[in-house]
């Protein structure tokens, strides 16, 4: 081989290489254009230095999804606020709840006892220890039912002087009023909780009293909510 033909071959090759390596160049752009583009239509991002595609981020989601500000049960909330709450994952969920005023994610028990003390949510027995004068609901479970004459009553303890108890004055009968609520699971009582003897009471008339309430489960609680006429 002449030194003529020997230049031309390497000449040849040279364009052969690049060609190729242009060709491998376009064809990387195409996939990796192709990835970036199925990997944004799935609502993800795609990592150009890495080249990998990720989950959003919930700080990302959030500042994608919030704009300025949000209402939750009426009250305007800024993004900012939510933010500074600890709270974008339950605005995402759409589990944002108020309570005086206040932010909650709903389900929790910060949330709970918030909604209770706000008198949102029902109290349970154990509560109306520490809101005597108040008129609010309440739900428990009747563990015993007694009657003296025209005064019945529904207990939260057998041993009445140390639970929550439910008095009714009237001629109902003792076979009508042990229907109504010895089967009953779970009761709803609206009142004003007063203290007899030592312990917190309703007086109250059957028309204040709901048995089996439909409850909202959030999370490991089971939520009464119950308007007080």
């Amino acid at each position: 081989m002449n030194k003529k033909s020997s230049g031309a071959w390497i000449v040849f090759l040279a364009i052969g290489i690049v060609a190729v390596s242009l060709i491998a160049s376009a064809a990387g752009a195409i996939s990796e254009n192709n990835t970036k583009r199925d990997c944004e239509s799935d609502g993800k991002i795609y990592e150009s230095q890495s080249k990998v595609c990720r989950e959003k981020t919930v700080s990302e989601k959030f500042d994608e999804k919030c704009q300025l500000s949000v209402m939750v049960n009426g009250k305007n909330f800024s993004c900012d606020e939510i933010r500074s709450s600890n709270l974008e994952q339950a605005y995402l969920n759409n589990k944002l709840v108020v309570h005086s005023g206040k932010l909650y994610e709903a389900g929790n028990y910060d949330e709970y006892a918030a909604g209770k003390d706000a008198g949102d949510y029902c109290l349970s027995a154990s509560d109306t220890w520490y809101h005597i004068g108040e008129t609010r609901c309440v739900a428990f479970r009747p563990q015993y039912f007694a009657r003296s004459g025209n005064n019945y009553f529904i207990d939260e303890k057998k041993d009445y002087k140390n639970g929550f108890v439910v008095y009714m004055y009237g001629n109902y009968g003792w076979n009508w009023f042990l229907s109504q609520y010895q089967n009953a699971d779970t009761i709803v009582v609206c009142g004003q909780i007063t203290r007899y003897q030592g312990h917190p009471q309703i007086k109250t008339a059957p028309s204040s009293i709901d048995n089996n309430p439909t409850g909202v489960s959030d999370g490991p609680y089971t939520v009464y909510k119950y308007t007080c006429k």
